[in-house]
């Protein structure tokens, strides 16, 4: 199976190298956990390491602050744009809400529901072709699940993510944490591979730690490993880990060493 590396440094060698190509791979973390830089690293190494276009897809934040929040890391994203290697597209969640909201008032959930998602997928499939896109980073597929119909929700997103697969790119999407353990997300099920980014303190000192919870056809790493956000991008520390021994090396390295910043 070809493997596609996601060129953040330290961790394709928890997953053998890379994800298998044209998967969907969830990323999940509360905010601030650096999805959104995750997902934009994967998409300009491989732009830049592996000469692989890329489709950033956005429901929240505006091409232009990805752009400028970007810049902190020397990621020129901006150029890309121009030399037809990354497309960044917006689909606007005041629409999406509305047609959701209307949709429950007049009854008629499915039609407006399925024509809302058909319109978010062609939007999508249009830059993935414009481009011949080989990843694609969407962000995130919370905004899909507006719905106080958890029946309607596993429809949106079974279908969302049904169709994304045909689109022959590997795909990132992040979600939010599940808070709700009687309730799981389907999301977690559809999706190839699950990789969640958590953030809590030890001792005062606050650490972010990456675990893969699921990644078919892959021999992963289990380890509950550190990470930071540097001027550089993600870093795993994929000898690490965040319990035991190994937690207070990685400490003292991390505070003399790694400089992170939010």
């Amino acid at each position: 199976m070809a493997r596609v590396p996601t060129g953040i440094s330290g961790f394709d060698e928890l997953i053998e190298g890379g994800f298998i190509e044209n998967d969907v791979i969830l990323l999940t973390g509360g905010p601030g956990a650096g999805k959104s830089t995750f997902g934009s690293q994967y998409l300009y190494a491989g732009i830049m390491n592996y000469n692989e276009p890329g489709v950033y897809v956005t429901f929240e934040e505006t091409p232009a602050r990805i752009m400028r929040n970007m810049w902190r890391h020397g990621w020129d994203m901006e150029r890309l744009i121009k030399e037809n290697k990354l497309r960044i597209i917006r689909v606007d969640p005041i629409a999406y809400d509305r047609y959701i909201m209307r949709s429950m008032e007049t009854g008629q959930q499915g039609d407006h529901e399925n024509a809302t998602l058909e319109t978010v997928l062609k939007q999508i499939y249009a830059s993935v072709t414009e481009i011949d896109a080989k990843r694609l980073f969407i962000d995130s597929l919370t905004s899909l699940k507006i719905s106080p119909d958890p029946v309607h929700v596993r429809h949106i997103v079974l279908e969302f993510i049904k169709n994304i697969e045909s689109f022959d790119c590997t795909t990132l999407i992040t979600s939010e944490i599940n808070k709700d353990p009687e309730n799981f997300s389907v999301e977690e099920y559809l999706a190839e591979g699950v990789i969640c980014l958590k953030v809590f303190r030890i001792d005062g000192e606050r650490i972010r730690s990456l675990e893969i919870l699921k990644m078919r056809g892959v021999k992963h790493d289990e380890v509950l490993r550190p990470y930071v956000i540097s001027d550089k991008g993600i870093i795993v520390y994929s000898d690490h880990s965040v319990i035991g021994k190994e937690a207070d090396v990685f400490s003292l390295q991390r505070c003399s060493i790694l400089g992170e910043e939010d």
